[in-house]
């Protein structure tokens, strides 16, 4: 068998596998985006079983294997949540930034800038630090600038359209129609500069609605995100 590695990591996704393995989708600073599985985390007895749920910030230990999934050896809290565990809010938050990040990174290479801004922001969601109502949004926007498309905020009187196929804000004289129209792009602009209050909740579902757009447009193969319809239904 391979030798073993140490990995700190987010889990974004966790599968059942036979009677008692998962199957892991982990985000790792070392390495980048990595899949593992783990076995007899699903016995009733099992001491860890906890450690292993999307959201947790981990450490591992795994046996590399290049061409079939790494097996996790060991495993434990990096982080332990305070809140966010226990609050149906902030945990349904936190399932969309990880659900968001699962569909959107693909680099199976280490990129501790965004590992340490994903790990940063969830600590931040679970401590309170942050506008609840306003993370999607603002998680949204943030992320794209690791991710090459990055939104630019050149809103003026004149160039006051976002376009989404471009990134940027232009006036109407476009040939496409991935564009957001004068109010939406005016709310984008407010989101952009932290002016937060100006901006309804369905005007803030409706902004989301765009921006997920923006990514599907931006990232060949983006899924439809299952987290949307909880966090909707949670910030109600």
């Amino acid at each position: 068998m391979s030798n073993t590695h140490k990995y700190e990591g987010i889990i974004f996704k966790s599968l059942k596998y036979s009677e008692s393995s998962l199957i892991l989708d982990i985000y790792t600073k070392e390495a980048g985006l990595l899949s593992f599985i783990v076995s007899g985390v699903r016995k009733a007895k099992s001491r860890i079983a906890n450690v292993f749920h999307p959201m947790n910030i981990i450490n591992l230990i795994a046996y590399y294997s290049e061409d079939k999934l790494s097996r996790i050896k060991e495993g434990n809290l990096n982080v332990r949540y305070e809140d966010m565990s226990f609050n149906v809010i902030k945990s349904s938050i936190a399932m969309f930034v990880v659900d968001l990040s699962r569909n959107a990174i693909q680099e199976k290479e280490a990129n501790e800038e965004l590992y340490t801004f994903l790990k940063t922001y969830l600590c931040s969601i679970d401590d309170g630090s942050l506008n609840l109502k306003y993370v999607p949004l603002d998680f949204s926007i943030r992320l794209s600038r690791y991710l090459g498309f990055e939104i630019t905020n050149n809103y003026t009187v004149l160039d006051k359209y976002f376009d989404l196929k471009e990134g940027l804000f232009v006036d109407r004289n476009v040939k496409h129609n991935y564009i957001l129209n004068e109010t939406q792009s005016l709310n984008l602009h407010h989101i952009l500069n932290g002016k937060e209050t100006e901006i309804t909740k369905a005007e803030r579902n409706d902004l989301l609605d765009h921006i997920i757009n923006y990514y599907q447009y931006h990232i060949e193969g983006f899924r439809p995100l299952k987290s949307l319809a909880v966090l909707r239904a949670v910030l109600s």
